[in-house]
């Protein structure tokens, strides 16, 4: 969780990598898990909340330091 906020701070490759979208079409069966899946589930925040948490440094330390207590912010 920590290291997406520090993804979301800097502009690398990262960060476009991690935001990309793959031309083509998907396979059968079951969705695989992603890590931004699991992210918004843990932090039960929507995915631009998340996004936008993650920019302030200050908050997303907050939201990450509160995530096994039950007391995350919205």
């Amino acid at each position: 969780m920590k290291y997406y906020g520090h993804l979301r701070r800097h502009g690398s490759i990262q960060k476009r990598t991690l935001e990309g979208k793959i031309d083509g079409r998907r396979g059968r069966g079951r969705r695989r898990q992603t890590w931004l899946g699991n992210i918004q589930e843990t932090s039960q925040m929507k995915m631009c909340e998340v996004s936008e948490t993650a920019l302030d440094r200050r908050r997303w330390r907050t939201v990450t330091a509160h995530l096994g207590d039950g007391m995350a912010p919205s």
